[in-house]
């Protein structure tokens, strides 16, 4: 019994000295790194600084340009929605050509314009109307963050508009401005609102909330208005 009693006290020596031993040759887990952690829980789609500048001959027609663009899911209230994605370019500028000596216009549609741009930054080359959104099927609003949108004739601004947020549906019939002013650099007028969207039914911005207006003749806060690319009033 005795020789029994010291063999089980030697095996169980044995354990415990091999127990040690492993647990020096096997490393700790390593904990994550703060920018492993970041990078886990970034959009799965992600461009920095993405631009574009589409030419007609020697002249520029449109161009492009934004910080970062990402890709995240849609949220409603508290909760996510699997499947609906937003598609966000921050501080976004887009800037659109005229030019009188080829007998240009003020563009018509701005709906047309914008998506044009965006189609050229993210969607793939030859895609046509393909473009972006075809290409992110998921993707059912893009949100500009914020934004700046000029239109030039002849290299000079005729129109420019700053907002906090643009947002774009997948039909582009309307593009919501949030905190926006509308300026016409060349009179000095400016127009000011917590909502201006762009109707591209009506081919106009429309204001359909409170707003206020100044020139160099004076001020004055009103509601409903509708305001053309040429800076043309008429009430809403």
């Amino acid at each position: 019994m005795r020789t029994r009693a010291r063999w089980l006290i030697l095996v169980g020596i044995l354990v415990v000295i091999f127990a040690v031993v492993e647990g020096y040759r096997t490393p700790p887990p390593v904990e994550p790194t703060p920018e492993i952690k970041q990078a886990a829980s970034r959009p799965a789609y992600e461009v920095g600084g993405p631009t574009l500048t589409e030419m007609r001959g020697d002249r520029v027609i449109r161009s492009f340009s934004a910080k970062e663009f990402t890709t995240r899911r849609r949220s409603f209230m508290a909760f996510q929605v699997k499947g609906i994605e937003e598609a966000l370019f921050q501080d976004a500028r887009l800037s659109i050509y005229r030019y009188t000596k080829d007998r240009e216009k003020l563009p018509e549609s701005l709906g047309d314009e914008v998506a044009s741009l965006l189609k050229g930054v993210i969607g793939k080359p030859g895609s046509g109307e393909a473009g972006m959104l075809s290409a992110l099927p998921r993707v059912m609003q893009l949100i500009l963050e914020p934004v700046t949108l000029e239109i030039l004739v002849d290299q000079s601004v005729v129109l420019r508009l700053h907002a906090h947020s643009a947002r774009i549906g997948k039909d582009r019939q309307r593009i919501e401005f949030r905190q926006a002013e509308l300026e016409n650099p060349a009179k000095h007028q400016r127009i000011t609102s917590s909502r201006i969207d762009w109707n591209e039914s009506s081919r106009s911005f429309e204001i359909a909330e409170s707003y206020r207006a100044e020139s160099p003749l004076g001020h004055a806060v009103a509601r409903g208005l509708r305001v053309g690319l040429d800076f043309a009033f008429s009430p809403l």
